[in-house]
């Protein structure tokens, strides 16, 4: 998955595009070949490093970004589709429940925003995620 996702990348003009690519180069052989590590310590990792990049697409350019997103997309439905389940069914608690607790959901919102900010006709959603965020950061202050 990450193979898929950073070569996507690669052709973009964009310096976080090009250290993200440049990272996983020097980190794929941790992941790819057999080391010490318990699977389990593996997976975790991998899963918690899925999580963070949406937060480093972030500072992306606005079409690096959306190139990149649906790269990412791509990549995840491709390879770990029950990840994109898991995530909508939290995005969906979120809604429901009104508001966001800490700075994961704060990400996970945050990403949706940005993929849907790349389609159009999403504005009542993107007006609930804008709401969102506007209360999450509110607290925060």
């Amino acid at each position: 998955m990450f193979d898929q996702f950073h070569g996507a990348i690669e052709v973009l003009e964009d310096p976080v595009a090009k250290r993200l690519v440049a990272n996983w180069a020097d980190v794929r052989g941790n992941y790819v070949a057999p080391t010490e590590a318990p699977r389990s310590a593996l997976a975790a990792g991998m899963e918690q490093g899925l999580r963070e990049t949406p937060m480093l697409l972030g500072s992306m350019r606005l079409e690096a970004r959306k190139a990149a997103n649906e790269a990412l997309g791509a990549a995840i439905a491709a390879h770990y589709p029950e990840f994109l389940v898991k995530d909508a069914a939290q995005l969906e608690k979120i809604r429901l429940r009104g508001s966001i607790r800490g700075e994961r959901e704060f990400h996970l919102v945050r990403h949706r925003i940005d993929i849907l900010e790349a389609e159009p006709g999403w504005k009542e959603d993107l007006l609930q995620l804008y709401e969102l965020l506007d209360r999450f950061e509110a607290r925060g202050k």
